[in-house]
C-alpha cells in the first residue's frame, strides 16, 4: 500500500515539475516575443521618422529651393533647352536689335551682342561655362519660352525645335551709345530715367566688357582691378556726398525745422568739428542758399536738430534700407541707423558717414522730386512677345512710394534750379534747357573723390532724370559730373525720340 502511495506521489511531483517547466517555457516565449515586438516597433518608428523627415525636406525644397536652382545660371539642364529652343531676340524701345541667336557649324546656338560692351551692363552675358547675368539671367525663362504652363516641361522634352519669346526694352540704343561715349576715360556710371513712368532709357557702367568674347577674356576680366564685370549702375555702392542734401531737405521742411542758420565755417557735434568744403564760410543761410552753396555745416546742424528717428522716417520713404523690384540684380542703398551716434547722424544729413547708395537709386530720388514727390518703379522691360508678335506680358507705370507731397517737391525743385543757375552746379546749365540738380563730392578711402550730379530737365516732355557718378576722379561734382549730365540731357532732347 505504501509503495503504491509513493509511486502516486512521485507521479504527481513529476507532473507538477513538467507543468512548471512548461509554464516557464511559455512565459519565456512571451517575454521573448514582447522584447522582439518592442524592438521592431522602435525600428519601425525610426524608419517612419526618417521617411517623414525626407518628405518634409522634399516639400520645403520644392517650395523654397527648386525654382531658384532650376533657374540658376550654372544649371546645365538649361543648356539642353538652349540647343533645341532658339533663344528670343532682345530689342530696344525702337525695335533696334540688341541681342539675337545664331547657330555654329556644330549645331550649337550662341548669342550675338550687337552693341557689345556698350550694352553689356544691361544685357549681361549668356555663357555655357560662366552662366548668365543681366537681362539674359533675369528673363531666362521668357527668352526660352519656359513659363510655368501645364505643358511647358513636356514640350521641352519632346519638341526638337522651337523659338523663345522676344523682349522689348525701355532702353534707347542711341542714347545708350551717347551716354557710353561721355564716360570714356572715366570710371563710373550714368542712369537716365523717365521720371513719370520709371522707364530706364540709358544705364551705363564703365569700364565694361564684351559679352561676345567673354569666355576668351574671362581670366583677364576677373583679374582686372577696375572690375569691368561689376554693374556700377545697379550694384556699385558709393557715398552720395552733397547730393544727399536733397533728401535731407525734405525731412527739414516736413518736420518744421527752423531753416535759418549762421554759417561760421565750423560746427561742433559730439566734440567733432565739421567744416565746409574748402573751409568756406557763408554767413546767414536759409535752406535755399544752403543748397546753392552746399553748406555742410548747415546740414550737419539741422540734421542734428531733426534727429535720427525723423531722418529715418524721411529716408524710409525714399526707400533707403528697403527692397524694390528691378529687372536686374541690384544692391539696396543703406544707412545703418543702428550704428549711428550723434555725429554719424549729422554727417548722414550731408551724404558722408556710413551712407551708401547706387546710381540707379539716386536717379530714382531725382525722378521722385521731378514727379511731384511720387517715386516710380524703375523698369527695363516694356513687354514680352511670342514668335507671332503677341504680347504675353506688359509692364505698366507703378508708383512705389510717395516720398513727399507735391508742394514740398515743388519747393525742392525750385531750389535745385537755383543750384544749377547760381551754385556749384552751374556747369550743368545748357542753353534752351532748364536743369534742376544737385552736385556731390564724396571723399573716398584712398584719399580721392567720387563726383556726383543728380537732377532733371524741367518743363520738358518726357521729363528726364539723371544720375552721374565719376569714381576716384579727384575733382568736384560741379567740375566733372555736372557738365556730363548737362550735355547728355541736351543731346537726349535734340537727337533722340521717345514717342
Amino acid at each position: 500500500m505504501m509503495n503504491k502511495l509513493k509511486k502516486f506521489l512521485q507521479k504527481l511531483n513529476e507532473k507538477e515539475k513538467k507543468s512548471r517547466e512548461n509554464f516557464n517555457t511559455v512565459d519565456n516565449n512571451k517575454l521573448d516575443k514582447t522584447t522582439v515586438n518592442k524592438r521592431s516597433l522602435i525600428v519601425l518608428i525610426f524608419f517612419i521618422g526618417l521617411f517623414l523627415l525626407l518628405v518634409i525636406y522634399l516639400v520645403i525644397f520644392q517650395l523654397t529651393k527648386a525654382e531658384s536652382l532650376a533657374q540658376h545660371d550654372h544649371n546645365k539642364r538649361n543648356w539642353v533647352n538652349e540647343n533645341i529652343i532658339t533663344r528670343g531676340t532682345i530689342y530696344d524701345r525702337n525695335k533696334n536689335t540688341l541681342v539675337h541667336t545664331q547657330r555654329d557649324d556644330m549645331g550649337n546656338n550662341y548669342r550675338v551682342y550687337e552693341y557689345s560692351d556698350i550694352l553689356a551692363p544691361v544685357t549681361g552675358y549668356n555663357s555655357v561655362t560662366y552662366g548668365k547675368t543681366g537681362i539674359e539671367k533675369s528673363y531666362n525663362r521668357e527668352l526660352l519660352d519656359l513659363e510655368d504652363k501645364p505643358m511647358s516641361k513636356f514640350k521641352s522634352m519632346v519638341v526638337k525645335s522651337d523659338v523663345g519669346n522676344d523682349l522689348n526694352l525701355t532702353i534707347d540704343a542711341n542714347l545708350q551709345q551717347i551716354s557710353y561715349n561721355y564716360l570714356q576715360g572715366y570710371t563710373g556710371s550714368i542712369v537716365i530715367m523717365n521720371a513719370k513712368t520709371g522707364e530706364v532709357l540709358s544705364l551705363v557702367s564703365n569700364p565694361s566688357f564684351n559679352p561676345n568674347t567673354l569666355d576668351d577674356d574671362w581670366q583677364n576680366l576677373i583679374q582686372n582691378e577696375n572690375a569691368p564685370l561689376l554693374n556700377r549702375a545697379t550694384q556699385g555702392l558709393y557715398r552720395p556726398g552733397s547730393s544727399m542734401k536733397v533728401v535731407t531737405s525734405v525731412g527739414l521742411i516736413e518736420n518744421n525745422i527752423d531753416l535759418n542758420y549762421n554759417d561760421t565755417g565750423s560746427e561742433i557735434i559730439q566734440q567733432y568739428e565739421i567744416k565746409n568744403f574748402g573751409d568756406a564760410v557763408y554767413g546767414q543761410l536759409d535752406l535755399r542758399s544752403a543748397l546753392v552753396n552746399s553748406s555742410n555745416t548747415y546740414f550737419a546742424k539741422k540734421t542734428d536738430e531733426l534727429g535720427k528717428e525723423k531722418l529715418k522716417e524721411t529716408t524710409d520713404k525714399f526707400l533707403f534700407n528697403k527692397e524694390y523690384k528691378f529687372d536686374l540684380d541690384h544692391s539696396n542703398s543703406k544707412i545703418p541707423y543702428d550704428q549711428l551716434n550723434e555725429v554719424d547722424t549729422a554727417m548722414t544729413g550731408f551724404g558722408y558717414g556710413k551712407t551708401q547708395v547706387t546710381p540707379l537709386h539716386m536717379a530714382m530720388i531725382a525722378s521722385a522730386i521731378a514727379n511731384d514727390g511720387k517715386m516710380m518703379q524703375p523698369r527695363l522691360v516694356l513687354d514680352v512677345e511670342d514668335k507671332d508678335g503677341k504680347v504675353l506680358k506688359k509692364s505698366e507705370p507703378q508708383e512705389i512710394s510717395e516720398v513727399t507731397d507735391s508742394q514740398t517737391a515743388q519747393q525742392i525743385r525750385e531750389y535745385m534750379l537755383d543750384v544749377v543757375r547760381e551754385g556749384s552746379g552751374t556747369a550743368a546749365n545748357v542753353s534752351d534747357i532748364q536743369i534742376a540738380g544737385k552736385t556731390g563730392t564724396a571723399e573716398t578711402d584712398n584719399g580721392s573723390t567720387d563726383a556726383w550730379f543728380i537732377g532733371f530737365a524741367v518743363d520738358q516732355d518726357p521729363q528726364l532724370a539723371i544720375a552721374v557718378v565719376i569714381e576716384n576722379d579727384g575733382r568736384t561734382g560741379g567740375e566733372v559730373a555736372a557738365p556730363i549730365a548737362g550735355n547728355l540731357l541736351r543731346d537726349a532732347y535734340y537727337t533722340i525720340s521717345y514717342n
